[in-house]
């Protein structure tokens, strides 16, 4: 159901569409979040509320069904509803002629040529005039102050006119290139003066900047999945079975009815099916592995390039079948190329030799109702054998973060998002040449041939979405932005980000030291001193590295020694962490078993040797508690902090999910970031 509104009035000619949102709690996701977060999420909604102020914030983007912006907001802004944020989500509406043009704009910030030619003064023209429109309509429904954030290429010309018209904007990008060229380089040259009303960008990755834009004005935010949608909810294998079944895909008759589970706790019975589905014949999915490609039908997408690839080389050497799936492209309003790019894959299906096209199927599925939608996604990922994206450039890829929540082996081309979701033989496997269907193929069937493989990967990929990609992160980041945007830099209230460590001796230019700065167990500074720290480099626009570290297994150490035993281990190893690193730099410790440092003058070569050598040096040390010596192992996370361009939080955040990379890789050792 949609409301449309335009300039104060609705019609079926409106300009906009509000789409209502559900109230959701964070407190319902229990045991999905890492506990510690739980207490930063109920930091982050008060000072949410004391930034806001009252103030209304409009999410503005161009469909409400189909694609990973789409779902984010859909799922995501319950909860921002329910910590007491007035949110409100507006999609566009546009004349074939203007979506035209904005996906021409959407392929060249990716660096595909589309049809060749640049964008022209008439493709300009229409979008202007389109979003002159677009502008007025929601300008009729703001109040003095409220925050707009504008969702990619199609909102962009609207934020000088709603900047005009009072507003704060954001403009969020999703999309974006590893490497400029001539198409991107042109599309931003267009996008530069129609962007001269935004207050704050927010990109997902730092290498999708344009050259002209600076860090300073910009924030990171990664994209991220909500546990509870009935696209991640936990769903048995039996359920899924039936799901899959009943959408034909699956040889059998369904031994049970198609349910699922929905987000406000009820179960439903699933009854829509696929509007278009091409196979000779389902395949028994318990006898023979399924190769899963879920994805818009979008050429950067790669369909036939995943086709190509599994029929040179999976086909000859395992039973594997391949689903290539998507949503119905009628459903899908802001992508114009859709329908031809689906035409072209069912047509190469239907060439096929008759045993090739037995071993490939085809289908879309419809996004309405949405949950339904999120039903077959859940099902059908939770029984593919591999999960495959092999995207020729990649905003962030949420379908790799939903995969990866289900534990399945992940298949992705080493391009944009894909590299910050996939540590390639960590939690995923990752193919260099997003172009190279062989190499793609080849992947595929190690994946099929190695088990032990595909279980490590999935367990390890789930670990890895639990820590960085779920919405209490995704919430924490953008109440940092609503204080950028506002003028209130991250420093300015308590840091609701990752814990982190007060330094053993003061920067240069610091007070006197206090007896309160002080941790009262290892002498060494604490939380207070170490973000006192951080704030006056901040001041000085310094950079500098930061060191996240805790001590790896250290709840078994206090279950199998004690507690006191467990002090003198921490107070050993900040003994060994003082002695090792160099004198102008900054110790703390925060509690329990973290520790944090602050390095100066760090190159990243640099740093890594220091904290290689910090592992070692805890590692080799016997350290003594009472009678006995307890051998220790401690894991960090590196990342720098470039001052004048980074908020304190982005920072810790940077070193935290370094962290948890050590930490998933097996602890001892250290993992730096180098920007």
């Amino acid at each position: 159901m949609t409301r449309a509104v335009v300039a104060g009035r609705t019609g079926g000619d409106s300009a906009l569409a509000a789409i209502p949102l559900e109230t959701r709690h964070f407190e319902d996701l229990g045991h999905s979040l890492l506990m510690p977060m739980m207490q930063r999420v109920r930091l982050a909604q008060e000072r949410a509320g004391e930034l806001l102020g009252g103030r209304t914030v409009w999410m503005v983007n161009s469909t409400a069904l189909g694609g990973g912006v789409a779902q984010m907001l859909r799922t995501l802004l319950p909860y921002w509803k329910g910590a007491g944020i007035d949110i409100r989500w507006m999609v566009l509406h546009g004349s074939a002629e203007f979506f035209q043009v904005t996906k021409r704009l959407h392929n060249h910030l990716q660096g595909q040529p589309d049809d060749g030619d640049m964008l022209g003064i008439e493709d300009l023209t229409a979008l202007d005039r389109a979003a002159l429109g677009h502008a007025e309509a929601l300008a009729s429904l703001l109040s003095p102050g409220d925050l707009v954030v504008l969702h990619d290429p199609q909102t962009a010309a609207m934020s000088v006119p709603l900047e005009r018209a009072g507003a704060t904007v954001i403009w969020r990008c999703h999309i974006g290139i590893d490497h400029d060229n001539e198409y991107s380089r042109n599309a931003w040259r267009c996008l530069r003066p129609r962007l001269a009303g935004v207050r704050r960008f927010v990109f997902s990755r730092y290498t999708s900047l344009p050259e002209w834009l600076g860090g300073a004005e910009t924030s990171i935010v990664t994209p991220a999945i909500d546990p509870r949608s009935a696209k991640n909810l936990p769903m048995s294998y039996g359920a899924a079975r039936a799901i899959v079944q009943h959408l034909g895909l699956a040889a059998g008759v369904p031994a049970a009815v198609p349910r699922y589970a929905r987000a406000n706790g009820s179960v439903a019975r699933l009854a829509a099916g696929p509007t278009v589905l091409d196979s000779d014949g389902p395949p028994d999915w318990g006898r023979d592995p399924v190769v899963v490609s879920l994805a818009r039908w979008d050429r950067i997408k790669d369909p036939l390039g995943i086709l190509d690839g599994f029929l040179a080389r999976v086909v000859p050497a395992t039973s594997a079948h391949l689903l290539l799936a998507g949503p119905d492209p009628g459903q899908v309003a802001d992508d114009p190329e859709a329908a031809a790019v689906l035409a072209g894959v069912r047509d190469r299906w239907r060439r096929l030799p008759a045993p090739a096209r037995a071993r490939v199927h085809l289908a879309c599925l419809p996004l309405t109702p949405p949950e339904e939608n999120d039903a077959m996604v859940n099902a059908i990922q939770r029984q593919a054998a591999v999960v495959v994206k092999k995207s020729l450039q990649e905003g962030f890829g949420l379908g790799v973060t939903e995969a990866m929540w289900k534990a399945r082996p992940v298949v992705a081309s080493a391009v944009g998002g894909h590299l910050e979701q996939v540590q390639h033989r960590r939690n995923g496997l990752l193919v260099a040449d997003p172009g190279d269907a062989g190499a793609f193929g080849d992947t595929i069937v190690e994946v099929l041939r190695d088990p032990p493989l595909s279980a490590r990967l999935g367990q390890a990929a789930r670990d890895r979405v639990r820590a960085l990609f779920l919405n209490d992160r995704h919430f924490l980041r953008w109440v940092d932005v609503f204080a950028s945007a506002l003028g209130q830099p991250a420093g300015a209230k308590p840091s609701t980000g990752p814990a982190a460590e007060v330094p053993a001796q003061p920067l240069p230019g610091a007070a006197a030291p206090d007896p309160a700065d002080r941790d009262a167990l290892t002498g060494l500074w604490n939380r207070r001193r170490f973000e006192t720290e951080l704030d006056r480099a901040r001041q000085n626009a310094e950079r500098l590295a930061l060191l996240s570290m805790d001590v790896d297994r250290y709840r078994e150490v206090i279950r199998r020694h004690g507690a006191a035993a467990a002090e003198e281990l921490i107070q050993s190893i900040a003994q060994v962490l003082a002695g090792r690193l160099r004198p102008d730099d900054t110790l703390a410790r925060m509690g329990g078993d973290e520790f944090a440092a602050v390095l100066r003058d760090a190159t990243p070569r640099l740093v890594q040797s220091l904290a290689d050598g910090l592992c070692a040096a805890v590692r080799e040390q016997a350290h003594a508690t009472g009678a006995s010596r307890i051998p220790a192992t401690i894991s960090i996370g590196a990342a720098f902090f470039d001052a004048g361009a980074q908020t304190r939080h982005e920072a810790l955040l940077a070193a935290d999910a370094a962290l948890h990379e050590a930490k998933v890789a097996g602890g001892d050792c250290a993992i730096v970031h180098p920007s």
